[in-house]
């Protein structure tokens, strides 16, 4: 169904709920139009605000009903003008409620589409993709930004396989070496990476963040070292902890799903727990926290406080799926979030401008106007856009 199809599919939906007309199978498909994006949310409650829809109504009825009225009425008798007054304003209220209604739809994404604004003429500012580099253990950099396949065998016999978005090893148990060989892969700005451990655990690499770990892990432990963001997928090992170290803490679990933001110029480290458990050891704090899934560990790396709290995990972990979420969060961070992901500058008119909060969500892949026209639209702040540059202002 293309767009145009599917706007007026919406319009008829809602229209037909105004009017208590719609079936059960529609009002599920309304529903989930709705909570398909956070945008069409406050499009549908925007639509069905009391004020907007009686402000448009009695446009249409000025309109297409009032100008009539007393044409008609020069016609009918007037015992049977009651009658069929009553009888004409119930057809027409079936007929203007899908036209005020597909009306504010149209008004809105021809706004959205057509309308000159700086917003709307984001063209230089491109999503992110796979790509990386490898640091091998004598320092050589192998670049994992092409398609080309790339097979690399280390001394100590692992394997180095490299698809077509993610690198894979495999140990070679007859050639384990005593001493423990590292590698490093790290992710720049506008990229990202999926890597696949020897031992089988899997790490989902965000923007600007780097990942140091053996080739294949020797002793009790599976340790790694991580700056930036990641989602890893431990494979289970009851005899072999797997450690993740970053300033200021380190955790450990032998099997697990979850995400850790730990960017070097974070004021605060956020581990995110799907399934599992995690143990979290703070460095300043000696202080030790267990997490449950669906828990959220902040740690505050100046004071070495540690705030546990349930969270909705998916605003913290879309970013793997291709979506990034925000819930009423300052718009600072949501802008750090997508520059890292959309390789933009950003200038605040005002100091102030930075705490504003605001609420939504954008396809990873696609154009970033998506989430800059939910902000612009809030009314609190200007969007302008100069080549590279975001610049907010009141």
């Amino acid at each position: 169904m293309n767009k145009y199809k599917r706007y007026k599919m919406v319009a008829k939906l809602i229209s037909k709920e105004i009017s208590g007309e719609i079936a059960p199978d529609e009002q599920q498909q309304l529903s989930s139009w709705i909570n398909e994006l956070p945008e069409n949310k406050a499009l549908y409650h925007r639509i069905k605000n009391a004020e907007n829809f009686r402000k448009r109504n009695e446009e249409y009825r000025q309109i297409n009903v009032s100008t009539g009225w007393d044409h008609l009425n020069r016609k009918i008798e007037r015992t049977n003008a009651i009658i069929k007054r009553r009888t004409i304003f119930k057809y027409a209220a079936a007929i203007m409620i899908p036209f005020i209604v597909a009306g504010m739809l149209f008004k809105y994404f021809i706004r959205q589409e057509s309308e000159v604004n700086p917003v709307a003429q984001v063209t230089e500012i491109l999503p992110g993709k796979p790509r990386a580099v490898l640091m091998l253990d004598d320092g050589k950099l192998v670049p994992l930004d092409s398609r080309n396949q790339l097979s690399i065998t280390e001394k100590d016999g692992t394997s180095i396989e490299k698809g077509a978005h993610s690198l894979n090893y495999s140990a070679n148990r007859a050639k384990i070496e005593e001493k423990p060989i590292f590698n490093t892969i790290k992710i720049p700005r506008g990229g990202e990476y999926e890597l696949v451990l020897a031992d089988g655990t899997r790490v989902y690499l965000n923007a600007e963040s780097e990942l140091r770990y053996p080739v294949h892990f020797l002793g009790d432990t599976r340790e790694v070292e991580l700056t930036g963001e990641a989602y890893f997928e431990v494979a289970k090992d009851p005899h072999k902890p797997f450690v993740v170290k970053t300033t200021g803490m380190s955790l450990e679990v032998l099997g697990t799903s979850f995400n850790l933001n730990a960017y070097g110029n974070a004021e605060k480290i956020l581990t995110t727990l799907v399934e599992g458990s995690i143990k979290i050891n703070v460095t300043a704090s000696q202080e030790t926290r267990l997490l449950q899934p669906d828990e959220q560990a902040s740690v505050d790396l100046k004071s070495g406080r540690t705030e546990v709290r349930k969270v909705d995990v998916s605003l913290y972990t879309d970013w793997k799926k291709g979506r990034l979420n925000f819930f009423d969060n300052r718009l600072e961070d949501i802008m750090t979030a997508l520059t890292r992901w959309y390789s933009a500058e950003v200038i605040y008119g005002s100091p102030s401008i930075k705490d504003f909060r605001f609420s939504g969500s954008l396809n990873r892949y696609g154009d970033i106007r998506q989430i800059l026209d939910i902000i612009s639209s809030t009314g609190k702040v200007k969007i302008e856009i100069k080549g590279n540059t975001i610049l907010f202002s009141e």
